[in-house]
């Protein structure tokens, strides 16, 4: 508690999340013997037999010491990975909370055995993250969070509230192997001596202040990349798979494992354009560029009864352009439209048709631009003009009227 008057300011608000437990009990304990300002977030998810218990424990202590408490029953049905829905509306009330109240941070009891168990399970899954262990500060789904207590560990917790009085409930649930984090906490820290801990905690503070440095690098590169391959692979390999990190991170917010980051790497090695699924986006290589597509179709659509020059932000209408964005219009032409390409779409050229997308494919048009391409087709649903191809032979002429810009 020595360096609380650093993290903490007595004239700001602090949501707290509070279980019940002893973690969160004594930083409660702790927080209002030091004259925080507080407000208690109880989340019950009513899903254990003592999930009522806990509440009454947290809601008996806010009562006698005159702090609000908020506590919130969770109705919600869980279709998939339960801690993962749980953690998320959690972080949910505690974001309403901060606006509500006007709070600074929300602090959580995470302790000095919780960061030992995320860096081992961590190395475990192979996980790769910008940070081993749990953070003192971070942010989580836009809340600012405050970790106060990552020095002590669960016994001293636990010991400190037995000594004042404090009462607390224990979730029968982390009792068992259920979780992969109980498994490390039962097989390995709870069999480590405080030496052994304090050690571990050491080396995780080395690795992490490396890791802060190949960031740094990283960062710097992505800060003047181009999405080139052949620039990527010319970094060492430490230092392309932190990029390919960051990038994927920073891009669909998903942190990928070792193996997921070695298989990206090796597809890079591949001149033939290639795609995989990331997240609810696609990761692509096409022309020696690598990038993302969101897997939207993109469709607009713009009718013209007239000659009308402009900007739209797809294309220009303009009255000067290039040769392969010239287009002659009679008044038998309206109303155009000016759309995206279609997979199907052709055009009449005075060699023969052409497929748009094949002529995409020949110039080696990327993905994201083919997407918005526009293409002009006149009343008689003909596409009288692709820019780039130009137009077909019956709309040629010395004195073009219209250029079509993309």
């Amino acid at each position: 508690m020595e360096n609380w008057e650093i993290l903490l300011d007595k004239k700001e608000t602090y949501i707290i999340g509070v279980s019940g437990g002893p973690d969160s009990m004594a930083l409660l304990d702790m927080c209002k013997k030091q004259g925080y300002s507080l407000v208690v977030a109880h989340m019950n998810y009513q899903k254990r037999d003592s999930a009522l218990r806990d509440e009454e424990i947290v809601r008996k202590y806010c009562e006698e010491n005159g702090i609000p408490c908020v506590i919130r029953k969770q109705n919600k049905t869980c279709q998939g990975n339960f801690q993962a829905f749980a953690r998320e509306e959690r972080y949910r009330f505690y974001k309403e909370l901060l606006d509500e109240y006007k709070a600074q941070r929300v602090l959580l009891a995470h302790h000095l055995d919780d960061h030992l168990e995320t860096y081992l399970m961590q190395k475990q899954r192979k996980s790769q993250g910008e940070w081993h262990g749990i953070k003192e500060k971070t942010e989580i789904f836009g809340c600012p969070i405050l970790r106060p207590l990552l020095s002590f560990t669960k016994a001293q917790l636990e010991m400190y509230c037995k000594k004042q009085g404090v009462e607390f409930g224990i979730d029968e649930s982390n009792l068992t192997d259920d979780y992969t984090r109980n498994k490390i906490r039962h097989e390995q820290i709870e069999h480590m001596t405080m030496e052994e801990k304090l050690d571990l905690a050491q080396k995780i503070q080395e690795e992490n202040e490396r890791l802060l440095q190949e960031n740094k690098k990283a960062r710097h590169f992505l800060s003047q990349w181009d999405f080139d391959v052949s620039s990527l692979l010319e970094l060492d390999e430490n230092l392309r798979y932190r990029c390919l990190f960051l990038w994927i991170k920073d891009k669909t917010k998903t942190s990928l494992s070792a193996k997921q980051l070695s298989k990206i790497q090796q597809l890079l090695y591949k001149k033939d354009s290639w795609e995989i699924p990331v997240k609810d986006k696609i990761l692509y290589q096409e022309y020696g560029k690598l990038d993302f597509d969101d897997g939207s179709d993109i469709s607009y659509a713009y009718e013209y009864n007239s000659l009308k020059y402009g900007k739209t932000p797809y294309f220009e209408i303009s009255k000067t352009g290039r040769g392969v964005e010239a287009l002659t219009l009679s008044e038998k032409d309206f109303p155009i439209t000016i759309r995206n390409v279609k997979e199907a779409d052709r055009i009449t050229l005075r060699f023969g048709t052409k497929k748009v997308h094949r002529w995409f494919i020949d110039r080696k048009i990327p993905r994201k631009q083919r997407k918005v391409w526009p293409v002009v087709v006149n009343a008689a649903n003909n596409i009288v003009l692709v820019p780039g191809i130009g137009c077909d032979i019956a709309h040629f002429s010395n004195n073009p009227n219209i250029f079509v810009l993309k």
